[in-house]
């Protein structure tokens, strides 16, 4: 059964406040009053806390609104809470949509401003529409409680709690912009969007709360990995055909590499390798790392996941890529397994003549590990412990390191071991596709939704890449240049784009006004 928002249930009535700001930007929170309520409520269930609790509190008159950009309206209060940026540059006032931009695993930087210029400039400029980016909770600045314990990950970390806190915003915005209700001339639209992990919140925002989200964008999607429907080798794989793609031999030679580097540690000890070959750093090796085994698996690990890196930047896919460049010195053959090595560890580090430290793979907080929940990488610092928990709990992901990247067998038990010592938890893999029905979409009320795939990215085998009804209006829209949401760029769309990119950017735009016209012709039943 899907969760609904009412304003007559007491833990969803923050959806119904009696003030309503502009837009949020660090969102005042009664931070004890709610950490109290959550466990209060996870007394009284079964199974895993997931209290459904929306995290912004309205009753604040403090929001001070700023120009922070000519295009970039930022809101704060004094509690600095929660960020969220705003452009109405182009907003036509009520009667034309809002696109809410979907946060998601990392900070929103107030200085690089909102993600996407197709989104926040080519759509809002043809739709005079309205654009909201909140920042997901436990990212960045946005911080429910400070220094969260491990306890309160538990209450108050999970994705549906994300989706509430955007939906009690989007609602305060439509009403302080003079919005009206639906089938209304100034009636405000919600079209969510986003790419990746926020591209699996835009669908689900459309899936759980139809009756506050009109329809979805959602690309690079990965919902078939959260519904456990992904073979473990298939992400991998797709890595690998990338690979060889950008340059044919850069995959076997990989393969190679990790091999020879095996073999280097049957002959000497890990400390002499990294001290006599590896170009890393006195006493950059982390304490847990105790014998070659490990040292072979966390090197490892950096390989594949900075290969999965430059694979989800691999766009336009030419020779100028930094895939294109590592893969010229992976196949280079008077280069040896180190020196190929070495200088996959320089594109990872800031300055590529400094030495590596492996601390620097490390994500923060306690009993952290290079290996961790998302073997695609999790990432560093702050936010990397936030999405080493999430894909810990409830966004688990299959992904094995394939033959080209060494062979290692992604488990459920290996996985167990590594939140429990983390975090002390047990992932629930099953749990949200089972709660929320995306396992078998068409089962769902599911309409007007957009699934946009690069296929040459590694994410798209955990993807929707077929359009699942023209009826309901559940499309697919796959580019074979794409790399991940490049459809969703950080760049301005321009002549650099591919072909398959600026035709789809031509289709999106159709389909979004078609959507728009059919919303506000509907009648309220």
């Amino acid at each position: 059964m899907l969760p609904t928002l009412t304003s007559k249930s007491s833990t969803t009535s923050l959806l119904n406040p009696t003030r309503r700001p502009m837009c949020r930007g660090f969102m005042n929170h009664r931070r004890e009053a709610m950490a109290s309520e959550a466990r209060r409520r996870s007394k009284r269930r079964r199974g895993p806390a997931w209290p459904p609790l929306a995290w912004f509190d309205d009753d604040d008159d403090d929001d001070v609104c700023v120009e922070k950009e000519e295009r970039i309206l930022l809101l704060s209060t004094p509690s600095n809470d929660q960020l969220a940026l705003c452009a109405q540059k182009y907003f036509g006032g009520p009667g034309h949509p809002i696109f809410l931009v979907m946060g998601g695993e990392g900070a929103i930087e107030p200085s690089t401003g909102l993600f996407y210029p197709f989104i926040n400039e080519v759509l809002a400029s043809k739709f005079h529409a309205y654009v909201v980016e909140p920042e997901h909770r436990f990212y960045g600045e946005s911080l429910p409680v400070p220094n969260a314990t491990n306890s309160d990950l538990k209450l108050l970390m999970t994705p549906e709690q994300a989706l509430r806190d955007a939906v009690t915003l989007v609602n305060s915005l439509r009403e302080n912009l003079g919005c009206t209700g639906k089938g209304t001339p100034t009636y405000c639209p919600v079209i969510t969007v986003g790419g990746s992990y926020p591209g699996f919140l835009s669908f689900s925002m459309r899936l759980l709360f139809p009756q506050h989200i009109d329809a979805s964008y959602a690309a690079s999607a990965p919902v078939k990995f959260y519904a456990q429907q992904v073979d473990g080798q298939e992400y991998y794989d797709l890595i690998a055909k990338s690979a060889e793609r950008s340059l044919p031999g850069c995959a076997k030679s990989i393969q190679t590499t990790l091999s020879d580097f095996k073999a280097s540690l049957a002959e000497a000890t890990y400390q002499e390798v990294a001290a006599e070959l590896l170009n890393m750093c006195p006493r950059s090796i982390p304490s847990y790392i105790d014998d070659n085994e490990k040292f072979y698996q966390e090197l490892q690990m950096v390989v594949a996941y900075t290969f999965a890196g430059l694979n989800m930047a691999n766009y336009p896919p030419n020779d100028e890529t930094e895939l294109h460049e590592v893969c010229k010195s992976f196949t280079d053959p008077d280069s040896d397994w180190a020196e190929k090595l070495n200088f996959l560890f320089g594109t990872v580090n800031e300055d590529e003549d400094a030495c590596f430290d492996l601390h620097s793979q490390l994500p923060a907080g306690d009993k952290a590990t290079i290996s961790s929940g998302d073997w695609s990488g999790v990432g560093t610092g702050a936010d990397g412990k936030m999405w080493d928990f999430q894909t810990c709990s409830l966004l688990v992901e299959r992904i094995d390191i394939t033959e080209t990247f060494g062979a290692r067998p992604w488990t459920l038990d290996w996985l167990n071991d590594h939140c429990q010592q983390r975090f002390g938890i047990s992932p629930s893999p099953n749990l949200l596709a089972s709660t929320w029905g995306f396992d078998d979409i068409l089962s769902t009320p599911l309409t007007r939704t957009l699934f946009t795939n690069g296929l040459n990215d590694g994410w798209s085998v955990g993807s929707i890449t077929e359009t699942l009804s023209e009826e309901r209006q559940l499309i697919a829209m796959n580019f074979p240049n794409g790399a991940h949401h490049s459809d969703l760029s950080h760049s301005d769309p321009g002549p650099d784009d591919t072909e398959d990119i600026q035709e789809g950017h031509e289709k999106i735009a159709v389909l979004i006004g078609e959507w728009l016209t059919e919303i506000m012709a509907e009648e309220v039943e």
